[in-house]
């Protein structure tokens, strides 16, 4: 005796054709993003060249910081998020090459004025 199969089930109706999506524009980048990322850039490879353009890492340490905050507080306006963390942390980097640059210069100052104004007491 064999016993009666269930009935299969239906099958699946067949799914919807997929609809393209519409083309998305890129968002622009924030105004300050890529001045941050180049400034960090000209101030951390310009200290190894000529010392003087590590003056500008400061700024490229506000603007990484202040295009970061607009890219944070409006995310679908703005992209570039990594142009302005990247000038931000190259400023950062920059500023302490700057801040030992500085100290070093003074220190070097210090000495030559120490050294040119001692006296050996031989009456020279």
């Amino acid at each position: 005796m064999t016993t009666p199969q269930p009935p299969a089930p239906p099958p699946f109706p067949p799914s919807p054709p997929a609809r393209p999506t519409p083309f998305r524009q890129p968002l622009p980048k924030a105004p300050r993003a890529t001045l941050a990322m180049v400034l960090g850039i000209v101030s951390v490879g310009g200290f190894f060249t000529l010392l003087v353009p590590v003056f500008v890492a400061p700024v490229a340490w506000y603007l990484g910081a202040d295009a970061r905050r607009r890219i944070e507080r409006e995310p679908d306006t703005w992209s570039g998020a990594g142009e302005a963390r990247t000038g931000l942390v190259l400023g950062m980097v920059g500023t302490g090459l700057m801040l030992i640059a500085l100290f070093l210069t003074a220190l070097i100052l210090l000495g030559l004025v120490l050294v040119s104004h001692y006296d050996a007491g031989y009456g020279a």
